[in-house]
């Protein structure tokens, strides 16, 4: 569906990146495939250059390394001297290396949008040749904050403010294995859309959206998305109220508990405090497991559980300041086969003991349709109309 300044851009949800896109870039054109992630700033794109030079491009990657090629494009124009070259260690795409960023300018093409924008071209600093990413970039989709330069603004922001796009409103509709839309009509086939300039009214049970005002968390950089210079900009609610079924589940009273949105590999699992994991593990009688591949890439053990009880165990429940409105994670998708046989808790915990932050995922939005609106800052939540 699409209309004008509005375009649901498909999205393949690959088994461990996240949600992958796909972005034609430069003159003549060049689509690549990239990782679209709402907890970075800016489209950070894989280029030639490899430790400051264009053609030592294979010492840093491996020779099956989707990428941009920058030198072949008659659009690209190197914009360092506007916007200094930058560096984050740690950080969250390759934690201890050095992430060193160039700025530059290039046409850039995502759904039905097409304009120049400011982006990140990589000079990668180290050797990654024993395996290729499954994709070139990262198409970064983070809330732009008051100040925040275009060398800081997400690809979307840019081409909403250039006009690209109808609105600065972005949704989010997940076509999830075994849910009401088989065939995944309402994402045209695919595992998920990101509709950009607008949102699918079509897709919103009763017409109804919860409206919730962002916040900044600044604890994040120290236990969830360790960056330095550190980041601030996510699409982060507080929760007001958490528990299991009708069982309170503490929030930590220092900190306080902050919802990050976040549908790549950090997103997968229910989001949950470690005190209310250990309840829910006892709850369910679960035992532990070793997983050579595990449902979630969080640092809890796992545990099994007997696979009936996703139709007996209580929902996770979470409210966010702004609404009463409860909003609920079912046991049937905390609780995952991974095999014919074995079914675990698909739950991910951070912090200490008391709830303090979680990333808000897959299992969260399975049912629910998310906005993010980069105009008035805020988080739209509603229930899917299948």
């Amino acid at each position: 569906m699409s209309r004008p300044g509005v375009y649901d851009v498909p999205h393949d949800r690959h088994p461990w990146a996240g949600y992958l896109l796909n972005v034609t870039i430069g003159n003549p054109p060049q689509t690549i495939p990239m990782f679209n992630d709402w907890t970075w700033v800016q489209m950070y794109t894989l280029t030639t250059k490899c430790m400051g030079d264009e053609e030592n491009t294979w010492a840093c990657l491996n020779h099956d390394q989707p990428y941009y090629n920058q030198t072949e494009s008659k659009t690209f124009r190197n914009v360092t001297d506007r916007y200094p070259r930058m560096n984050w260690n740690p950080n969250h795409f390759f934690f201890y290396e050095d992430m060193w960023v160039e700025h530059a300018t290039e046409v850039t093409t995502v759904g039905s949008a097409t304009s120049t924008v400011v982006f990140e071209a990589s000079d990668f600093s180290f050797d990654s040749t024993a395996m290729a990413f499954p994709f070139a970039g990262v198409y970064g989709m983070s809330p732009v904050f008051e100040g925040d330069k275009p060398d800081y603004q997400s690809t979307f922001y840019q081409q909403w403010k250039s006009g690209a796009w109808a609105t600065g409103l972005t949704a989010f509709h997940y076509c999830y294995d075994g849910s009401p839309d088989v065939e995944k009509e309402g994402c045209h086939g695919y595992d998920a859309i990101q509709t950009m300039g607008g949102y699918r009214r079509d897709l919103i049970q009763d017409k109804k959206i919860y409206w919730y005002d962002i916040t900044i968390w600044d604890w994040v950089n120290y236990q969830n998305f360790i960056w330095e210079p550190k980041v601030i900009n996510y699409w982060t609610l507080d929760i007001s109220q958490m528990s299991i079924g009708d069982e309170p589940v503490a929030i930590n009273k220092t900190t306080g508990g902050a919802a990050i949105f976040d549908h790549a590999s950090f997103g997968r699992g229910a989001p949950l405090s470690i005190d209310g994991y250990a309840y829910l593990v006892d709850l369910a009688q679960a035992e532990p497991i070793t997983l050579q591949w595990p449902p979630n890439n969080g640092n809890q053990s796992f545990f099994s559980v007997d696979c009936n009880k996703r139709d007996t165990l209580p929902p996770i429940k979470y409210a966010f300041s702004g609404h009463d409105k409860v909003w609920e994670i079912p046991a049937k998708y905390y609780v995952e086969n991974i095999d014919e046989a074995t079914c675990v808790l698909n739950v991910r915990t951070l912090g200490y003991g008391e709830m303090s932050d979680g990333n808000f995922g897959d299992q969260f939005v399975m049912d629910k349709y998310l906005i993010f609106d980069f105009e008035k800052l805020r988080v739209g939540l509603a229930d899917v109309k299948w």
